[in-house]
């Protein structure tokens, strides 16, 4: 039996950054031994998991299904190194999904003492299903990514507001109209999928084209750090976090933040149903406390 998970973790780092050079860069190797690993790894299985066309690929039906039961097993060979913590009974795994590290640290300075936190990011392709079955006990993220969902309890902790990035050379040549420029330019959007949910990019796209905003077309990404790198160095907007960094050297960067973006997303607490009856009331009084 083969144990060796790297070819299977090139796999998912290759669909979920959208390439084989960035999949690369992620695991600082040669776009070469991504590419043959992920060939053998499809001859070990005698089945093809990526359809591959001039630079291009899409996954295959058994690509698909391959890919999500891979995620699940990274998830969880992570999680075999992390230490046991000294005093269990005041662990509070809080996870956060990207983008709401600093809510998560917000929401870590309200908790007492009872409780000890520990900190991990969640892929969102299988943060819900994970915090269901008890692989963690908090879930910081925005409310649209739990609407519709009756197995977990979600508590509001504040409201949050987006910005949109431009790119300032495309802004030059509107003679500075943000609007006209969005109008002509490609959207990179966070690529939030899940079954069984609202759709949230719809939902999202719904509040920006608020007061006249519009986009020419939608392109996904994996994170709000490739969108903003994108439009950086190729053009179009963006839509991140409020509290979203910058990259280095991204200095061709118009920031806005338009009325229709500001504080119209909630972030909430989602808990894991097992967590202890302490810690439930205690996250009722911290979120009640915070919310604004």
């Amino acid at each position: 039996m083969n144990y060796n998970l790297m070819p299977v973790k090139y796999f998912v780092d290759v669909v979920q950054t959208h390439g084989f050079i960035s999949a690369a860069r992620r695991n600082y190797v040669s776009e070469t031994a991504v590419s043959s690993a992920i060939k053998k790894l499809e001859d070990e299985l005698g089945q093809k998991l990526l359809n591959r066309s001039a630079g291009k690929f899409s996954l295959t039906p058994v690509g698909e299904v391959f890919y999500k039961r891979s995620v699940e097993i990274i998830n969880l060979y992570s999680e075999i190194w992390h230490h046991p913590d000294p005093n269990p009974e005041k662990l509070l795994r809080v996870h956060f999904l990207q983008g709401f590290e600093n809510d998560a640290a917000l929401f870590a300075s309200k908790i007492p003492d009872i409780c000890q936190p520990n900190f991990d990011e969640e892929n969102f392709d299988s943060c819900i299903k994970r915090l269901i079955n008890g692989n963690y006990d908090i879930l910081v993220g925005f409310d649209l990514a739990f609407a519709g969902n009756n197995k977990i309890d979600c508590l509001p902790f504040r409201k949050t507001s987006f910005d949109l990035l431009l790119n300032k050379d495309e802004l030059r040549q509107y003679h500075g109209d943000e609007q006209q420029l969005a109008e002509n330019s490609m959207l990179y959007m966070q690529n939030w999928k899940s079954t069984g949910i609202t759709d949230i990019q719809l939902a999202m796209l719904k509040i920006y084209c608020q007061n006249g905003w519009k986009y020419k077309e939608v392109a996904e990404v994996n994170s709000f750090a490739a969108g903003c790198l994108n439009v950086n160095f190729n053009g179009g907007i963006t839509i991140v976090p409020e509290s979203f960094n910058l990259p280095q050297n991204c200095n061709n960067i118009e920031r806005l933040s338009p009325v229709q973006l500001q504080k119209a997303f909630n972030v909430v607490i989602a808990m894991n149903p097992m967590v202890s009856t302490k810690f439930s009331k205690m996250l009722k009084h911290v979120t009640t406390l915070t919310y604004r």
